[in-house]
């Protein structure tokens, strides 16, 4: 058995709701145009069901003899998708481009007597749903009969199949972006594929099926269509892991019938609530499908041997009604029936989502203090959740007969605008990029599970998953993506549900419900880190962009400080003006085999050392024989000299760049710093307060000004003191957070004030060069966390 669209649970109320489970063999349809325009009489007129009728004569003729793998007539495709179409009270013109969908790609039907006979929307979705193959990879006819024209002596050239991809792309997006009802199409056509998958070899059967799981149903689910979505991901999932199918299914079907007696208690209990309250109100219970039941069992802790009876929402419920101030009336009566649990209550009639989802969510504490999770909406609320963006036409006739449909039918329109102008912003960013970069961006945008943040103002914004503040300051606007300084969001705290306002890096992952305001400043700029802290495509791609016109002259001068650096590590005195000629000397006498000769010019070279494309060593390698008889270190005394001289002239391979960071003061990023040049130990940097630095003021010129930007040691120190109410197991307690943190205390010590039941710890702590900052604040705020601690400082002076 297949679910049915058309077919909105009709069934008792004490009957679980339930997608069907998918069948190893399933039956040829016999679904005939009598049934097709039987359904669509419900709702079109007969001058429409007569074109519907034109239609299917149509296609029948341009499919005559033509059979599936399943040995069915192949028409029986495009009716079977047109009455899935039907079933969601998709128009006229959708039925007819169901029917006449594969005609002009499998026939020699064009476009053209397409749009003569049936008119331009028609045609129009018939050409997106054939150019939308170019998201999934296969080409499309005009791709393949371009493809076929070239001799095979004489392949096509990379540039003439980026423009053709590109053009493919370019149509695929005026197509959906004109008329959404080609995305609708496709993904009833799949789904139908979906359902006579069995009649195919295992291996189609594995790429479909990765297909659909990777593409058809995240984009259903992008679009709201909650039902196409169950039901991609159940036949999905019983293909790729079949044995994990028929377990999760078996399993499910057991723990189901022992719930059966608490589900049927609840919703008697509901339905005599409503009744008491004088609500008209249905009462369903309703099972989550297979594939979301597994995914939720794969993110449970290992713990407990991730039972199916630990899920409290396997079977939940769901209460329609007919207005929404009967929404608000039944929750209030359910709140006054059973205690609800804090930070579960959501409202998405007020605030709904933006691919139109509209509910009232509570989990409470139902019988025999049981969790259960309670959805309570209006029946168009119902549609709208179960074919999303497809609701759209129909709430459009419905406004046209019932006043009362107004306000759902503008919030599919509402979801239906921002997908278009969200494919309108796609097509403009093509010309900017590669077509195959661009499909992966779109796919990735729009098949990733989404979550919803709101501005400040308390506007809506739909990310992916997973995205950071970058990611929204560039859905914002590019300007303010290049200057984003981080984010300022409101929270709820997970242990309270108190509303919190913090400050978050760039790296921070958004969660859904957060309000974000996105923090501007003049004098920030993308660099190349920003790349690990975008999540979407669309904003690496405008980061990207930046850093291409840009960071050339930032890696110029980064390059020439990191060469001035090591060589004043060296003892060479640094970058000049004469250091710059012995090098301009260099790349015009070396050979063409030398790693000098990859670049044009010096300034090449510098970009390539700032970039780190080309190592600092292999250029003072170069240059240290000719600055060793001209840049000896002035500051060193002749026996000094002569010491260098001759520990240079023996050729030994002592490293020229070391560079250490000082034990005494442990200098983190963000500390004003300072070179100190030994001639034995190379480079040691300090604090620029360090007390150790006292001693050199004789000596000036041992001191070397330089910043974080040239220097990237592996770890660092970081002395810390943490200040607590002194109790038993303490410093465990704080070892323990530090070892969660993966973060290694090289020492530790503790004293403690009986007279103040005070304790002192003081530990080194080793962290990792990648986000310093970053980490020591997180660190911290772990520390702070912890039960009695009072304060948590650096200890700037525990060695100094």
């Amino acid at each position: 058995m297949t679910t049915n669209f058309n077919k909105v649970a009709g069934s008792p109320p004490f009957i679980i709701q339930k997608l069907a489970a998918l069948e190893a063999n399933p039956t040829p349809s016999k679904m005939t145009l009598d049934d097709l325009l039987a359904e669509t009489r419900q709702y079109l007129t007969t001058q429409e069901s007569e074109k519907i009728r034109a239609a299917y004569q149509l296609a029948n003729k341009a499919h005559g003899g033509v059979v599936r793998r399943s040995g069915e007539p192949y028409i029986q495709h495009p009716l079977e998708v047109a009455f899935l179409l039907a079933g969601m009270r998709i128009d006229a013109d959708g039925i007819i481009s169901a029917l006449l969908h594969d005609v002009v790609e499998d026939t020699d039907y064009s476009l053209e007597d397409l749009r003569a006979q049936f008119g331009n929307a028609v045609a129009t979705i018939v050409d997106g749903v054939t150019k939308f193959d170019a998201l999934a990879g296969h080409p499309t006819k005009e791709q393949q009969a371009a493809a076929d024209a070239v001799p095979t002596n004489e392949p096509p050239s990379l540039l003439d199949k980026r423009r053709q991809r590109t053009e493919t792309v370019r149509k695929m997006l005026v197509a959906m972006a004109e008329d959404p009802r080609v995305v609708v199409l496709k993904l009833a056509d799949r789904l139908h594929n979906m359902r006579t998958l069995g009649a195919m070899k295992p291996s189609q059967q594995q790429n479909t099926a990765r297909e659909t799981s990777e593409i058809y149903a995240p984009l259903a689910r992008r679009l709201g269509m909650a039902l196409v979505q169950a039901e991609l991901e159940d036949m999905a999932l019983a293909y790729l892991e079949p044995q994990k199918y028929q377990w999760l299914a078996h399993q499910v079907e057991e723990e189901v019938a022992r719930r059966l007696p608490y589900v049927q208690q609840v919703c008697q209990t509901l339905e005599e609530e409503m009744e008491r309250a004088g609500i008209r109100a249905e009462v369903r219970a309703w099972q989550k499908h297979l594939a979301s039941i597994n995914r939720k069992l794969e993110d449970m802790p290992r713990q407990n041997g991730n039972e199916i009876s630990d899920l409290h929402d396997l079977v939940s419920f769901r209460i329609l009604v007919d207005t929404d101030h009967e929404c608000y009336l039944a929750l209030g009566h359910i709140h006054a029936l059973w205690r609800p649990k804090d930070g579960r209550i959501k409202d998405f009639i007020a605030t709904p989502k933006l691919n139109g989802y509209q509910s009232l969510h509570t989990t409470v504490f139902c019988l025999n203090n049981r969790l259960a999770e309670i959805q309570i909406r209006t029946h168009d609320m119902q549609r709208t959740a179960d074919y999303g963006i497809a609701s759209y036409w129909y709430l459009r006739d419905r406004m046209r007969k019932d006043d009362g449909s107004i306000h759902s039918w503008r919030l599919s329109y509402r979801e239906m605008v921002a997908w278009i102008e969200q494919l309108r912003q796609w097509q403009r960013e093509l010309p900017q990029q590669s077509a195959d970069e661009f499909v992966e961006a779109v796919k990735g945008d729009i098949f990733q599970e989404q979550i919803f943040v709101f501005t400040p103002k308390g506007e809506v914004r739909d990310l992916p998953r997973g995205s950071t503040p970058l990611d929204m300051a560039y859905r914002i606007h590019t300007d303010i993506g290049d200057h984003c300084a981080g984010a300022r969001i409101i929270t709820n705290m997970d242990d309270t549900g108190r509303l919190v306002t913090r400050l978050v890096p760039l790296d921070y992952e958004l969660k859904g419900g957060e309000i974000v305001d996105i923090m501007v400043n003049d004098e920030v700029h993308p660099t190349r880190d920003w790349l690990a802290f975008a999540h979407t495509a669309a904003a690496r791609t405008k980061i990207r962009r930046y850093l291409k016109t840009y960071e050339r002259e930032i890696n110029l001068q980064l390059g020439r400080e990191r060469l001035d650096l090591a060589l004043k590590t060296a003892g060479f005195g640094g970058f000049t003006e004469q250091t710059q000629g012995i090098l301009q000397d260099i790349y015009t006498e070396a050979d063409a085999t030398s790693i000098l000769k990859k670049y044009s010019n010096l300034d090449d070279i510098y970009v390539a050392l700032g970039r780190e494309d080309l190592l600092i060593e292999r250029v003072t390698e170069l240059l240290q024989p000719h600055l060793q008889q001209q840049l000896l270190p002035k500051y060193t005394s002749t026996t000094a000299r002569g010491k260098t001289a001759q520990h240079h002239r023996e050729g030994e391979s002592a490293s020229i760049t070391m560079v250490k960071l000082a034990q005494c003061c442990c200098p983190i990023p963000g500390d004003t710093i300072i070179g100190l040049l030994h001639p034995s130990k190379g480079m040691i940097v300090h604090r620029a307060d360090c007390r150790s630095l006292k001693r050199y003021r004789s000596t000036p010129h041992m001191l070397v000004e330089i910043n974080w930007l040239q220097i990237e040691p592996a770890s660092y120190l970081l002395p810390v003191m943490i200040v607590a109410h002194d109790r038993a197991g303490l410093l465990r307690d704080v070892a323990a957070v530090v070892a969660d943190a993966s973060i290694n205390m090289t020492a530790v010590t503790s004293n403690s004030n009986p007279a103040s039941q005070k304790a002192v710890i003081t530990a080194t702590l080793e962290i990792s060069s990648h986000e310093v900052i970053e980490q020591v604040e997180r660190i911290f705020r772990r520390l702070r966390q912890v039960k009695s601690v009072v304060s948590v400082e650096r200890n700037l002076h525990m060695k100094g």
